[in-house]
């Protein structure tokens, strides 16, 4: 009885011990500077967005927070990476929709979307992608058009994407399969690729960024016929969505978000979420992100998890439907 007596306020005593020091050390972060690891190129579609809010990030709290690009096997390098890192709030993942397609996609990858990650705050949603035609198509007008001249080519005309498992490829495997419309895919390595074959009519079709088909559209060498959300895009306000146009069934969230490992201190996320919050706020944060296609969102941690285990169940029945693998 008496050791009993003795090892129960000793066990107290450590157990308070270690949540003062916990909170101690979350009270004084950040004392280092930051690292995001962005999983693709100086220049892309992420990094812009990465280094927009990274830049602001560092103002706001006073330290240096680093982009660090790790490209490569569409996220997969980077996930496994901060998965491995250290829990201590200095080493966070940007990262998008792949994160939760990937798991079904690639049958395994080295890191689990839901144990291996505490989710930060979601601080992006996409417009949506744009189901566009070059200018040869001529005769295709809309969306039904679209459906039907396949129908009447059955196995004559493709569809660009910049690779297999990409939300482009997925959203028209999706709409395939909704309207039975016939096209082929052929992936592509660079937005440039992807303009050219559309343009050239290499290609009868493509679900596009609004950042890459924009442009396009502004010039005359894309015809858009949709949007993939659930409102119009406001970058081209006169197409339809898809719902619009008698597909609601095509649904492609594309989202960003940040995450820390496994095990990070809760305070530790909280001011974090804090900080993104006030950041993504900003109007100079918004009006960047909405030039990179984006629009700005907020969340708390627990909201963004539910995200992340929504949207890794819905894609891994998109994935086993489809069957599209990545061998």
């Amino acid at each position: 009885v008496f050791s009993i007596a003795i090892v129960f306020p000793v066990a107290i005593a450590f157990f308070a011990a270690a949540a003062f020091a916990a909170a101690a050390f979350a009270q004084g972060y950040p004392a280092k500077p930051i690292k995001v690891v962005a999983p693709a190129s100086p220049g892309s579609a992420i990094d812009v967005p990465a280094r927009l809010i990274a830049h602001e990030l560092a103002s706001r709290i006073g330290r240096a927070v680093v982009v660090e690009n790790m490209p490569g096997a569409a996220g997969n390098i980077a996930s496994a990476q901060v998965a491995r890192a250290a829990p201590d709030g200095y080493t966070l993942l940007l990262q998008i929709t792949s994160f939760v397609v990937n798991p079904s996609l690639y049958g395994k990858v080295p890191y689990d979307p839901i144990k291996d990650f505490q989710a930060v705050i979601l601080a992006g949603r996409g417009f949506g992608l744009l189901l566009v035609v070059g200018p040869t198509l001529k005769e295709v007008k809309d969306v039904k058009d679209l459906v039907a001249l396949s129908r009447a080519r059955p196995g004559q005309l493709n569809y660009a994407s910049p690779g297999i498992g990409s939300p482009n490829h997925l959203a028209m495997e999706l709409f395939k399969r909704a309207s039975g419309a016939d096209f082929t895919h052929v992936p592509y390595k660079t937005p440039a690729s992807m303009v050219a074959a559309v343009v050239s009519g290499d290609v009868a079709t493509i679900f596009s960024s609004a950042t890459v088909a924009v442009p396009q559209i502004k010039a005359g060498k894309y015809r858009v016929l949709a949007a993939v959300s659930p409102k119009r895009s406001p970058f081209v306000a006169e197409a339809p969505t898809l719902g619009e146009a008698g597909f609601p069934d095509v649904k492609v969230d594309i989202w960003m978000g940040f995450l820390v490992p496994a095990g990070t201190d809760r305070d530790i996320v909280r001011r974090l979420n804090a900080d993104f919050t006030a950041v993504l706020n900003t109007a100079a944060t918004r009006e960047g992100l909405f030039k990179a296609g984006q629009e700005a969102a907020t969340s708390t941690p627990e909201e963004f998890a539910e995200v992340i285990r929504n949207d890794l169940a819905y894609w891994t029945r998109v994935v086993r439907d489809t069957g599209i693998k990545v061998e």
